[in-house]
């Protein structure tokens, strides 16, 4: 994309609060950052990814993908696909425009100025930090916050407790299919 296209390579750029972006029917490009883990890639992250896009006319969504590091330090555990794997599925995901690995995990108004982005997407729930109850409360205060939807049923913890619940079967599945292979 020509970065002429963009409404911050024209002036001195200044990130849009929502209201104003929802006051307006502007054709201007609206860059909007999502973070997270997305580990074992779901319908619950597209449909994300989907609300995002559709939130105004034209949407680059970028998104970062927490480090395996940092998801251990903060988490506790380390995600089931690797670092690489989860980067790899979020960039074919045909509704992002640009993702990386390693952001911050609890996003700052620096950072995301410094991606040029003038919103952040999230669920509206609060998100507790080493320093704050909630790490998206800055971007709500200064109304930068784009609030997205979780999809019902579907989570990277309603996916490993499945497999949890039903371990037995999976793993006689796994024997047997070894066993064929070999």
């Amino acid at each position: 994309m020509n970065t002429d296209d963009f409404s911050f390579s024209k002036c001195e750029w200044k990130p849009r609060k929502l209201t104003e972006l929802y006051a307006t029917d502007s054709k201007e490009i609206v860059r909007i950052y999502a973070d997270g883990v997305y580990d074992l890639f779901h319908p619950g992250h597209v449909e994300q990814f989907k609300q995002v896009k559709a939130a105004f006319p034209n949407v680059y969504l970028i998104i970062g993908v927490c480090s395996d590091a940092d998801t251990l330090k903060y988490k506790g555990c380390l995600p089931v696909m690797n670092e690489g794997e989860r980067l790899k599925m979020i960039d074919q995901c045909r509704y992002v425009d640009e993702a990386y690995i390693s952001p911050p995990f609890f996003p700052t108004i620096e950072f995301v100025n410094s991606l040029k982005a003038d919103l952040v997407a999230h669920d509206s729930l609060p998100y507790n930090s080493p320093t704050a109850d909630d790490c998206y409360a800055i971007f709500k205060a200064c109304d930068r916050l784009l609030e997205t939807q979780r999809t019902p049923a579907i989570s990277t913890t309603s996916l490993l407790n499945r497999i949890i619940d039903d371990l037995e079967r999976y793993k006689k599945r796994q024997i047997i299919r070894t066993n064929v292979i070999m």
